[in-house]
């Protein structure tokens, strides 16, 4: 049985309590922003600008202004009830669970907290699971128990770019020139500090949304990443180029067939992309 979100809520705490990085994602703050519109104009523009030294419109939650604003209208009578200061606050927090994870966005989420991302939705029982050297053509080996001892080898790419988020140096599966194609699946997690989204794209599917003169100009997500434009992943240029996608609302509609924004169905997911 797939384990639940607040299970991984619970890990996912545990894992970034034991480790460093930048500071956190900023939440949303939907409740605290609108009990200080509430109570702002009660309070007038020059007492707010005496109290925090600096205009409503610059308050920054993420500094406590907002938090400093309200309880002073809490103090001064003008917020009936200041209990309601600390229910705010709590829903807040639960509304935007994963905010000190999604700042570990690019090179520090991609290369630490991906793999094990991707490992607690995927793997579970008597899987197999090996995280690969970056030397490696493909990130991470899985082995799922239903495919008999085949290995589903995955190129992980992640964002916190949300809603927008941006995939990059993404490297075509024949890259490296050999016969077989250098890794099976792109698994793409795009991190918010509410919630996680994946994209799990077969190898074999990558020309059908490349920008490589031939797929339609509509289906072409994925473009060249370094360098001026011009189409990739075909027999003039070849596959040496990395290309990049911005999960823009086309590339939404484009990308629909392979994603998945139920992180406890994207075991199920994949392991359909490889079952006959």
């Amino acid at each position: 049985m797939p384990p639940t979100w607040d299970e991984f809520v619970a890990w996912a705490s545990l894992q970034a309590a034991q480790a460093s990085g930048r500071p956190a994602l900023r939440r949303r703050w939907l409740g605290l922003r609108a009990l200080a519109d509430q109570v702002k104009d009660q309070i007038g523009p020059d007492e707010v600008r005496r109290l925090l030294g600096k205009d409503f419109s610059q308050l920054d939650p993420e500094q406590n202004d907002l938090k400093a604003l309200v309880a002073y209208a809490a103090g001064k009578g003008i917020l009936p009830d200041a209990a309601v200061l600390q229910t705010v606050l709590h829903d807040d927090a639960n509304a935007d669970p994963l905010y000190f994870l999604a700042a570990h966005s690019g090179k520090t989420f991609g290369e630490k907290y991906a793999p094990m991302f991707a490992e607690f939705w995927l793997s579970e029982g008597f899987d197999g699971w090996s995280k690969k050297k970056s030397s490696d053509l493909y990130d991470v080996g899985w082995t799922p128990s239903e495919l008999d001892g085949r290995e589903i080898r995955i190129e992980l790419k992640a964002s916190s770019e949300h809603p927008k988020y941006l995939f990059q140096q993404i490297r075509h599966p024949r890259m490296s020139g050999g016969q077989s194609p250098d890794y099976d699946l792109l698994l793409c997690i795009g991190v918010s500090a509410a919630a996680l989204e994946w994209w799990a794209i077969p190898a074999n599917r990558f020309d059908d949304f490349a920008e490589n003169g031939a797929t339609p100009e509509a289906a072409a997500v994925i473009t060249r990443h370094h360098g001026k434009r011009r189409p990739i992943w075909n027999a003039e240029h070849g596959f040496a180029d990395e290309g990049w996608f911005r999960a823009d609302p086309n590339a939404r509609k484009v990308l629909q067939a392979f994603s998945c924004e139920h992180s406890h169905l994207l075991r199920a997911t994949v392991l359909a992309l490889f079952q006959d």
